[in-house]
């Protein structure tokens, strides 16, 4: 097993709650709500979902060349893997004439 931590036997870095606590960052919800009881409206701002397409976790296991090369082009581009991903195989699914899905995920077939 890899050892974890430095020459002197301590972590290198504080553990969750002593990180937190040491950053001087606090989470949503700390100190002042913004008067009235609730959050304030950048707070409530930050909190609302994203409104985009839905996404579903994506598990796969790949060749360890492959994911050297995902993550050089993630890096190369500014981008991330889930927007590289999709993208990739949004190509591959055209090239294949895989029909497409309306926007609940459902196939539908063209009628003939």
């Amino acid at each position: 097993m890899a050892k974890v931590g430095n020459s002197d036997g301590g972590a290198r870095r504080p553990t969750g709650g002593a990180r937190a606590a040491g950053s001087g960052k606090r989470g949503p919800g700390a100190g002042d709500s913004g008067g009235a009881g609730g959050p304030s409206p950048e707070l409530r701002a930050r909190l609302e979902p994203r409104k985009g397409p839905a996404k579903v976790p994506l598990n796969t296991r790949v060749l360890a060349s492959t994911e050297a090369r995902l993550t050089w082009l993630v890096n190369d581009r500014q981008s991330t893997v889930t927007n590289v991903v999709d993208v990739a195989l949004q190509e591959f699914f055209d090239r294949y004439s895989v029909p497409p899905a309306d926007h609940e995920g459902r196939i539908v077939e063209p009628e003939s």
